[in-house]
């Protein structure tokens, strides 16, 4: 039998051999359980991978990020200054395009206007002073002639004749009486077969101017300077005295006729300066002054008559019969604000322009003095220098933004690499990288 001390150590034997039993399988067990045991905190806790995996996976992460980056549809990475450009770009697209002029001073001239006709001071039917067969023609229809030219050629055979034998009568008859003459002085004849030779020489001189006369208006020839309107004569035709051969006319005195309203008597004058133009001569404006003022004022209408001289730079530039517009000028004023007419806006019975400040356009109404076809005076409220809208100004509410096209251009959007691009009228948007 043991002793009674003894069997605590038997107690304490088997609990040595539990414990280190235990502690045998913890080191297998310790890891995994550490790794599966989630922190305090709550948070899941990424699994750590061995050392080779590990090594893997970090080579890996920069691949799938560039993959991410590359995704389409992800916007790239823009510079703050890019977006700012890229802002005022979308910003000028979205203003109304217009086209601007400033305004200057110049001349600009109250008138009268009036639609007319030009004519001729002097226009002239052409008929022969003979009878016979037309031989020559000897200009058309539009030609320019001098005074004294030959126009027409009739037959002249037999006045011819006529005019050649009068003419040898009378050279005889002068020759036989410079022998009269010589007796006479020497008193060996009287006075009366003097005076009777002298009457026969007298006779055939007239006879031969006669004969002469006639033969020459064998050729029709022109009154005047000027051109001819119209041929009527034909090669082998018969003439006589009363049939029409040309009209002429004088064209460096071509005149308007217009008949001005009484009331406007006491402010035409003569000489005035006026202006004449033609929708068939585009681009063309003649001067022209007030010749004439009738003093009568017709009852009926209750208009004057004025004649205005017009002159052009060359002979058949204005025609007879040519549709003119005539403006005779009244007054005129050399320093005036002058305003383009198609910047005005007519609203209601009102005109008004749109200025520009700033890429704002504000509507103003207009004081109207002077007009003419092109400009208008703008009496107060619109200083020299003032930029207008003169395009694109219809439907423009006041306060709009605007964009001149016809205005120097904006700088223009800077690539993103940085490079300087060549000037551009209007900038483009920023082209896409690929």
């Amino acid at each position: 039998m043991l002793p009674f001390s003894f069997r605590p150590s038997v107690a304490a034997v088997l609990l040595i051999a539990v414990v280190s039993g235990c502690n045998r399988s913890a080191p297998a067990d310790a890891p995994a359980k550490s790794a599966a045991t989630p922190p305090a905190t709550g948070a899941p806790a990424a699994k750590t991978p061995p050392p080779a995996q590990a090594g893997g996976t970090a080579a890996a992460a920069p691949a799938a990020g560039t993959a991410a980056a590359a995704a389409p549809g992800t916007p790239p990475v823009r510079k703050s200054g890019d977006a700012e450009r890229e802002r005022n770009r979308l910003s000028s697209i979205e203003k109304a395009p217009v086209e601007t002029a400033v305004v200057a001073r110049g001349p600009i001239s109250a008138f009268l206007s009036f639609n007319t006709t030009l004519e001729t001071e002097a226009m002239v039917d052409i008929y022969p002073q003979t009878t016979g067969q037309v031989e020559a023609l000897l200009v058309e229809e539009g030609r320019i002639v001098k005074a004294g030219e030959a126009l027409l050629k009739i037959e002249d055979s037999e006045m011819r004749i006529d005019a050649d034998e009068s003419r040898a009568n009378y050279e005889q008859l002068k020759r036989n009486f410079s022998r009269t003459e010589d007796l006479y002085q020497r008193k060996l004849i009287n006075k009366q077969d003097y005076e009777n030779q002298s009457y026969q020489l007298e006779q055939a001189r007239l006879r031969f101017e006669r004969a002469t006369l006639r033969h020459s208006y064998t050729t029709v020839r022109a009154p005047f300077d000027g051109v001819v309107a119209t041929r009527e004569a034909q090669i082998g035709a018969r003439v006589a005295t009363g049939s029409k051969l040309f009209s002429m006319v004088k064209l460096d005195e071509v005149v308007a006729k217009v008949f001005v309203p009484g009331r406007y008597l006491s402010i035409v004058a003569i000489n005035q300066n006026a202006i004449v133009t033609s929708e068939f001569l585009p681009d063309r404006v003649f001067k022209g002054w007030v010749k004439r003022i009738s003093p009568v004022i017709d009852p009926k209408s209750g208009t004057f008559k004025v004649t205005v001289g017009v002159r052009g730079d060359r002979p058949a530039e204005l025609p007879p019969g040519l549709f003119v517009s005539v403006r005779v000028i009244t007054d005129t004023r050399e320093q005036a604000v002058l305003i383009p007419k198609r910047a005005v806006v007519y609203e209601g019975g009102e005109r008004y322009i749109f200025t520009v400040k700033n890429d704002v356009a504000t509507k103003r109404k207009l004081q109207i003095g002077f007009e003419d076809p092109q400009h208008v005076e703008a009496v107060a409220g619109i200083e020299p220098g003032t930029e207008i809208i003169v395009v694109g100004q219809n439907g423009l509410k006041d306060g709009a933004q605007v964009r001149a096209v016809n205005a120097l251009a904006p700088i223009p959007l800077q690539p993103e690499s940085g490079a300087t691009p060549e000037p551009a009228v209007t900038p483009a948007p920023a082209a896409k990288k690929s």
